[in-house]
């Protein structure tokens, strides 16, 4: 195989970045291989995320939206992005739809994490704890976190990576009569591994791992299907997992010391 080349990522973030707080811990922690976080994007002033750029050095820029047109808004972003050589763009609470341009340039190499198993849960309008509302309220027994890449429909870009997670019983009793403390506990729980999986989908993209192949479904409508097929061959996956432990166990001690319970599956 050929040696990968540096991939440098850009993020976009409008409130407060866990993910891209997680995405900085496994560059800070010597996690990553070839990948450089260069760039994170915000379009709130008062998100929390630039902080956390701040913290880890990685440079920052306020682009806002407000009462702007979105080509111009999206053309900001993309000569931000040129400008620090971003090859992948990733989105961490990102509350702007990607409109076609953005997405033409960045076609295939602008990744979402969502909070459930798409295309579960997946409809416009529906994000954060609302999502997790939702799964309670219907009754699923599993739900659980998904990265794609986008593409031009909301929430229904090819799957990269999920991780399933069970719904407890005790969250299902405490929706009853105390909602909150239900899809907050819910929450908490499937963000632990979007913290895990989101970053093991941008080495995998940095490995040269990940490719998009297109399949058409033969009927009347001959609608084509976009799926991710992956690359595993080899020690990938095993030496991932070992160079991600400190990144867990670092994670399961602040969850658990917050009360909140921790699945001991590995993703």
């Amino acid at each position: 195989m050929v040696s990968p080349q540096m991939v440098n990522v850009g993020v976009l973030a409008s409130g407060r970045g866990s993910n891209f707080q997680a995405i900085a811990d496994h560059q800070h922690l010597g996690i990553f291989q070839n990948v450089n976080v260069r760039v994170l994007i915000y379009n709130n002033p008062e998100a929390s995320a630039k902080h956390i750029a701040e913290k880890y050095g990685i440079a920052g820029h306020f682009v806002d939206h407000r009462n702007r047109d979105r080509i111009e808004f999206e053309r900001q972003i993309v000569d931000l992005l040129n400008s620090s050589g971003v090859d992948l763009v990733c989105l961490a609470g990102w509350d702007r739809i990607v409109g076609s341009e953005f997405f033409q340039k960045y076609r295939w190499r602008i990744m979402n994490i969502h909070p459930a198993l798409l295309p579960s849960f997946g409809w416009k309008g529906l994000n954060a704890r609302y999502v997790h509302e939702a799964a309670l309220e219907y009754g699923v027994k599993i739900t659980g976190c998904t990265v794609y890449f986008i593409d031009v429909s909301v929430e229904k870009g090819p799957i990269i990576l999920q991780h399933p997670v069970r719904v407890l019983e005790s969250e299902i009793e405490l929706f009853k009569n105390r909602r909150e403390d239900a899809i907050q506990s819910l929450s908490d729980r499937v963000l632990i591994h979007e913290h895990q999986i989101y970053s093991k989908a941008i080495q995998l993209y940095a490995d040269g791992r990940l490719r998009v192949d297109e399949i058409v479904t033969r009927n009347k409508e001959n609608r084509t299907n976009r799926v991710v097929s992956i690359d595993l061959r080899g020690e990938w996956k095993r030496k991932w997992d070992e160079r991600q432990r400190p990144f867990i166990e670092a994670q399961r001690k602040t969850w658990t010391a917050k009360g909140v319970r921790v699945d001991e599956e590995s993703n």
